[in-house]
């Protein structure tokens, strides 16, 4: 089976079974070798780790580059001090084959326009991998492609992007969202990296 589309530090959700009901795990991987993961297992979980003894089937849901995959898998070793191993069976299937991570992150974020209009300096709002809401105090016209810059990592090369800008009816007056239409597969992973990092984040305050 190739596991090429898995890196460490992907999200996994691993859906137990605890007997009147299931439950979704949040984990990250570890390491991933050719037929099994090593994952992180949240301490505030611990109280599910009977659920995980070794040969237990679980269901994987695995974030990847290419889109949400859908393992079926036994649990090789139980969770014990933070982390877990499961293995995959041969088959997997992509459910999906985009469904972003979206967080919040504050960063510059550079509408580009007709040279006579100027470029318009805005401020995101949150992103994930398939676009970016942003607040603009300049008003910007919805349903138009536009060409932009994203300041992800400070003092590194901006992302350039282009998408469609839209204004949705919930939003604030001065909130847009873009959708990308072009970007870089490995400035889109950047994104996607920069999400998971951001939740892996919220997560470990949350549970300290």
């Amino acid at each position: 089976m190739a596991l090429s589309p898995v890196k460490r530090g992907q999200k996994v959700q691993i859906e137990v079974d605890i007997g009147i009901s299931k439950i979704i795990i949040d984990c990250y991987i570890l390491e991933a070798e050719s037929d099994r993961l090593t994952l992180s297992f949240p301490p505030s979980k611990n109280e599910y780790t009977p659920y995980l003894s070794e040969g237990t089937e679980i269901k994987a849901f695995v974030y990847s580059f290419t889109g949400i995959m859908i393992f079926d898998s036994i649990v090789f070793d139980p969770p014990f001090d933070g982390q877990m191993v499961i293995e995959f069976s041969e088959h997997h299937q992509v459910i999906q084959r985009r469904k972003y991570l979206r967080m919040p992150f504050i960063s510059d974020f550079f509408i580009e326009r007709e040279e006579d209009e100027g470029n318009i300096k805005t401020s995101t709002v949150d992103l994930s991998g398939g676009g970016i809401r942003f607040l603009s105090e300049t008003p910007i016209t919805p349903d138009k492609v536009y060409k932009a810059q994203l300041r992800l990592v400070p003092y590194e090369p901006m992302i350039k992007v282009e998408g469609t800008v839209l204004k949705k009816h919930f939003y604030r007056a001065n909130e847009y969202v873009m959708e990308f239409l072009k970007i870089d597969e490995k400035d889109r992973d950047k994104i996607i990296q920069k999400c998971l990092t951001i939740e892996r984040i919220q997560n470990s305050q949350a549970n300290s």
